[in-house]
């Protein structure tokens, strides 16, 4: 794990080499084989999690039936939500393919934007912009949906 890789993900990518330093310090690489359960929907929400290599797959569980959200590739991060609330994790994080992921505790990670409130300015003007693209894709596939469900089937 260097600075290179931080660079390179969206939360990370406007900080300095300095800070991107002070980022990975507060981090660490975990590796999951396919199918290992990141975390499950209801754990704790604590850790921020971005892909290094591999796959992860956010799911849901409906009647005992996996219904996969989102399959997330190299420079992808998820369980943001930790960092703005301390609420249970809302869906499942389960390995696509083995994987290898940075992790960083929340605790961690906001203790950084106290010390440091121009790495937690940046860091969450990207989250922000993240957030607003997730929306607006959100948005235009509830339209798809409505506009088909509008033809009757």
């Amino acid at each position: 794990m260097n600075q290179e890789f931080l660079k390179q993900t969206v939360l990370f990518q406007e900080l300095t080499e300095e800070e991107l330093v002070d980022v990975l310090v507060i981090g660490h690489v975990e590796n999951f084989k396919a199918k290992d359960v990141v975390f499950k929907e209801g754990d704790p929400g604590d850790t921020l999690y971005l892909i290094i290599e591999g796959s992860i797959r956010i799911s849901k569980f409906i009647d005992k039936n996996e219904e996969a959200l989102a399959v997330l590739e190299p420079q992808s991060y998820f369980g943001e939500m930790t960092i703005l609330d301390s609420e249970p994790r809302s869906a499942w994080a389960i390995a696509h393919t083995d994987a290898t992921l940075f992790s960083i505790e929340s605790k961690k990670l906001l203790e950084l934007f106290e010390k440091n409130s121009t790495i937690g300015y940046k860091f969450l003007w990207a989250f922000a912009i993240t957030l607003t693209k997730r929306l607006r894709m959100t948005n235009d596939k509830f339209n798809i949906m409505m506009s088909i469900a509008n033809l009757g089937f």
